[in-house]
């Protein structure tokens, strides 16, 4: 047997390949079903449709009218042939007495043309008096179909607005564990399959169930023997939908997972599309999307034949009953026990009891589908928030500034990443945070807006824990320029705004001015209202990085954080960005976290940290004279400066050495 070193280049990448999608893919068949907690979001979820019940009795009291009224036409046709056309007899006798219907016609007809009057009279007021009646129908079958829409969208509106409130009360930590295309799919496809639940399945079960109830009473009144027979399918019916429905709800619970899979795989490539790009791997995320696709489909082709199964033994079961029923029938007019007319509509009326079961049946795998979904969308209602707001939080008038972080330990499962942090910031000063990659300075700096709260020990603010503050006002005091800030879809001033949304014009164009931004903005062919497409796209880094800080000084912080604000910039850009950020640290608790530590030379204190604590603290020179690690990152940083100068003029000096033969050429 060859082993996977001796397979071709190719061969190996596209094996390679294979496993990343199998691996993606078996995590939708890895999760398992849980019943218990299916039925229990089932239950939480009929609790949105209490509000608008009330659209809901309405629409099934039209929807069982509507398919009973169609009964009066074989009805009146049997009475017709029976009491009219026939001669009566035992049979017919016996028909009237226990038909409730057959009464009602007869005194219909008494108080109308008299039980006296001709065959022709008698028959022309009962089928014209139908035809008068049955376009009532349509009007039922319209409030049917409005009030079910009604009560749907509301349970949907209420619903889909709850669960995208909680997703964003969740804590950072959850959006950096799940995938942005997963929580998206549970707001579109699950929701929508909770809507097909009630548009299709809420209504239509509940009106099928009270048809099969009324039609199945009125059955036993016409012919207790016949209706026994037509009812011996049922128990089958019942074994059929239990055995096929759980099988279907578990198919359609991995087809969920998979496409949430898959969605969130889509979603990363489309906003990473420029790197697919770049390194052209375009034909290795097709080929990962057609294996999960694939995937995907091998759960659906599953889901789809047991849907199939399950209907083909309704059809067979209820296709079968009413030959059987027939047989006895016929049975029982030969023997006189039972007249023809009576036969006819008891076979009529056994379509209308026969075709709610058999849309009962239709029905296991939207309400198989709905289940998994709204067990899935149940599944972020129940993830609690992990930076919780107190009942009692308060608030203040103003806060000056003052930061002391008291012995803070943070981590993760017992990890530890930040260990016995004190450190006190007056009011007004920089304080910038250095260190190696992974040392916990970006850490340290998520847990002062509570973006993350503390495992140990406390953040304090003007002397109050943070933890006793009203997170939304505490953070109307915090403004934040990031390495890649987050633009979003809509124009300039939109983005801006968000940092003050109540805002005139003359505070963002003074917020622009200040952040250097006014001039670019004022060049685009709308000005402030430009459109700047998905997360800045049609802007360079630069620029967003100024409307970034322009936001920040519309919202006029208290507390300033920058994190990398004027790393992977031009020089021209980069200057312009610290101007502006020296003008927005002036007067404020400024926290910085750089790697080019020639941007914090006149910070009023430099903390150094390594392994999650604060190992050196200090100015500038003093930290230098220590000899320590800052003298070394910093020495490092210069001599790798240095390093790429010096190489890149030896590059140009052999270049320039060169003779190049088209200028001999020329000479």
């Amino acid at each position: 047997m060859l082993s996977t070193a001796g397979k071709p280049p190719n061969l190996r990448k596209a094996r390679k390949r294979d496993a990343i999608a199998d691996a993606i893919a078996r995590r939708a068949d890895e999760i398992e079903r849980d019943p218990k907690r299916e039925r229990q979001a089932m239950l939480r979820f009929l609790a949105y449709l209490k509000p608008s019940a009330h659209f809901f009795v309405i629409a099934s009291l039209c929807g069982v009218t509507i398919y009973l009224v169609p009964n009066l036409i074989p009805t009146t046709v049997g009475y017709v042939l029976d009491h009219i056309l026939g001669n009566g007899g035992a049979g017919a006798a016996s028909a009237a007495k226990s038909n409730v219907l057959f009464r009602a016609l007869d005194w219909y007809l008494a108080h109308t043309v008299g039980m006296g009057a001709s065959k022709a009279a008698r028959i022309q007021t009962l089928l014209g008096s139908l035809l008068v009646f049955l376009p009532f129908w349509g009007v039922l079958v319209f409030f049917r179909a409005y009030f079910a829409g009604i009560g749907g969208q509301r349970v949907i509106f209420k619903l889909r607005n709850d669960l995208y409130e909680h997703i964003q009360s969740l804590s950072l930590s959850y959006f950096r564990r799940e995938r942005s295309g997963s929580i998206v799919s549970r707001l579109t496809s699950d929701v929508a399959l909770a809507q097909n639940f009630i548009g299709n399945a809420c209504t239509n079960l509940w009106m099928d169930s009270l048809s099969i109830i009324i039609l199945g009473g009125f059955l036993l009144t016409l012919d207790r023997k016949l209706a026994l027979t037509a009812f011996a399918v049922l128990p089958l019916w019942i074994m059929s939908v239990r055995l096929f429905g759980q099988q279907i709800r578990k198919a359609s619970h991995a087809v969920q997972e998979g496409l949430s899979e898959m969605s969130g795989q889509v979603q990363e490539k489309m906003s990473g599309v420029t790197v697919v790009q770049a390194f052209a791997q375009e034909k290795r995320e097709v080929r990962l999307f057609h294996r999960l696709h694939r995937s995907l489909l091998t759960r659906q082709v599953t889901a789809v034949r047991l849907a199939s199964f399950n209907m083909a033994m309704s059809n067979l079961l209820t296709t079968i009953a009413p030959v059987i029923v027939v047989w006895v029938g016929a049975l029982e007019v030969l023997h006189g026990k039972l007249t023809p007319g009576t036969l006819l509509m008891f076979w009529a009326f056994l379509g209308t009891f026969y075709g709610p079961l058999q849309r009962i049946t239709d029905l296991a795998a939207v309400i198989s589908n709905a289940s998994a979904a709204i067990e899935r969308i149940f599944q972020i209602f129940d993830i609690c928030p992990e930076v919780k707001e107190k009942e009692n939080a308060i608030t203040l008038p103003r806060i000056q500034g003052k930061v002391e972080f008291d012995h803070v330990w943070f981590g993760y499962d017992e990890n530890p990443i930040l260990k016995d942090i004190s450190l006190t910031i007056e009011p007004g000063e920089v304080v910038a945070f250095v260190g190696p990659s992974g040392a916990g300075k970006s850490t340290l700096i998520q847990l002062v807006p509570r973006l993350y709260d503390v495992t140990k020990g406390a953040i304090r603010v003007d002397g109050r824990d943070i933890r006793d503050f009203k997170k939304s006002w505490f953070r109307s005091f915090i403004g934040m320029v990031l390495q890649d800030n987050i633009l979003f879809t809509g124009s300039i001033r939109d983005n801006i705004l968000y940092g003050r949304p109540d805002a005139d014009d003359d505070a963002i164009v003074e917020a622009a001015i200040a952040g250097n931004a006014h001039d670019f903005i004022e060049s685009q062919t709308d000005g402030y209202d430009t459109e700047i497409g998905e997360r800045g796209t049609k802007l360079s880094g630069g620029q967003k990085q100024r409307i970034a800080i322009t936001r920040a000084f519309l919202r006029d912080p208290r507390i300033l954080i920058l994190d990398e604000a004027t790393s992977a910039l031009d020089s021209e850009s980069e200057q312009l960005i610290q101007t502006a950020l020296n003008r927005l640290m002036v007067g404020r608790t400024t926290l910085i976290i750089a790697h080019r530590l020639s941007t914090i030379l006149h910070a009023d204190s430099i903390i150094v940290m390594d392994q999650g604590r604060i190992v050196e603290q200090g100015k500038h020179a003093d930290l230098l004279a220590m000899g320590g690690l800052y003298y070394n990152l910093y020495k490092a940083q210069f001599e790798n400066a240095l390093s790429a100068h010096d190489a890149a003029k030896d590059f140009l000096t052999e270049e320039t050495d060169v003779i190049d033969p088209y200028a001999e050429h020329a000479r």
